[in-house]
């Protein structure tokens, strides 16, 4: 954030399961990318799922958090900025006097730290996103020609410069791009030159931070499991799940009906779903809150529809019984619908389930196989299928 050029700048003075092939291509298609247009990539990752588990496991439940200030910063875009900034060391201390794992110079971190101590790893997390948002919506009112009549304000090497305020249609470059080379240069910069400015940091600082949210983006969803119509239940059970991977760690006793929520036991300081909570969460929302859940697995297993009742995996014969947004249920050395019934994963088709796994996951597409083959599996399906018009 401003390390090397030592800036003060502003109206105000104050970032696969497939295989080494899929890798490889993966990263030719990023690089081909970049080299084509560096400020016009990453529109796709933006809004990508987040891959939890690239983030150091220390940080990653305050990454987590973020995503809800702005659309245009995401756990991903706050993952690929920190590993930019400083590498994810939260004590690092930058020439420029740059402090922590989102690099704030003093000076705006007085006014974004909220007066946590500079190093606080969640505080920076957290007044990164806040501060990005601010200078996307700073890097709006330039685009739409609506910046304060004060105009442009850049100082650098103890030199003002000014410039008037850009109009409408001057201002080059996505309002993404934009807030990106505020945050590496500050907006002053950004509107002193009507878009990126020309220094070879923020000129690499752009395009490198859109090259690293490939790391913290989950890898795609195959939208052949998910061919499910959005006015049944199932369907939007299925969506919203889909939606869901890669987003939210998993924390034992963790979820609402509403969302995430913190845990306890060990998924205390854990903002994220078990795997009954995660579930009655996706059966809430998908049913417009009508249906319910009870909160454990065992509960939820005794009430709605019994599909079928398998040792292992249903064959293919009672797997075509199955409709995507059924719930499965793992009961081992106990009754069905007991503490015995130790997990709940739902159904995508095809051999597929997403589910809050475990302690240390976040919410993934497992296949039958990831499932004990000695426990006892049934099938429920909750509420109406077909929703009202």
């Amino acid at each position: 954030m401003g390390k090397k050029k030592k800036l003060v700048v502003g109206a105000i003075f104050f970032f696969l399961p497939s295989g080494t092939v899929a890798f490889v291509v993966l990263m030719a298609a990023i690089i081909a990318a970049i080299a084509a247009n560096p400020f016009d990539f990453g529109k796709e990752l933006l809004n990508s799922a987040f891959k939890a588990d690239a983030v150091p496991a220390q940080f990653r439940n305050f990454v987590a958090q973020t995503g809800k200030v702005c659309p245009e910063v995401t756990p991903v875009v706050v993952s690929a900025q920190i590993e930019q900034e400083s590498s994810w060391n939260p004590t690092i201390v930058s020439d420029a006097g740059a402090v922590g794992l989102s690099q704030f110079i003093p000076g705006t971190w007085a006014t974004w730290g909220g007066g946590a101590p500079q190093t606080d790893p969640r505080a920076n997390i957290m007044a990164q996103e806040k501060y990005d948002c601010y200078l996307a919506g700073e890097v709006k009112k330039m685009q739409a020609g609506t910046f304060p009549d004060s105009g442009c304000v850049m100082q650098m090497h103890g030199v003002v410069y000014r410039k008037p305020a850009p109009k409408a249609g001057e201002m080059v470059g996505s309002t993404f791009d934009l807030m990106l080379a505020s945050y590496n240069a500050g907006p002053g910069a950004v509107c002193y030159y009507r878009g990126i400015p020309p220094w070879n940091e923020t000129q690499g600082y752009v395009p490198g931070i859109k090259a690293a949210m490939a790391k913290y983006s989950a890898p795609a969803v195959n939208d052949a499991f998910y061919r499910t119509s959005d006015k049944t239940l199932g369907g939007r059970a299925v969506k919203l799940a889909q939606e869901s991977v890669g987003k939210y760690p998993y924390s034992w006793g963790g979820g609402t009906f509403t969302g995430p929520s913190e845990g306890f036991a060990q998924g205390a300081g854990t903002v994220g779903f078990d795997c009954s909570g995660f579930v009655r969460y996706i059966i809430y929302q998908a049913s417009n809150g009508q249906i319910k859940l009870p909160r454990t697995a065992g509960e939820q297993a005794k009430v709605g529809e019994r599909i079928l009742l398998s040792q292992g995996p249903p064959s293919a014969a009672q797997e075509a019984q199955m409709l995507p947004g059924d719930a499965i249920f793992f009961t081992r050395g106990g009754a069905i619908g007991t503490d015995a019934t130790h997990h709940v994963a739902l159904y995508v088709g095809r051999g597929m389930t997403i589910d809050a796994f475990a302690t240390g996951t976040i919410i993934r597409q497992d296949p039958f196989s990831s499932f004990s083959r000695s426990d006892t599996w049934t099938v429920q399906r909750y509420g109406v299928v077909v929703a009202r018009a």
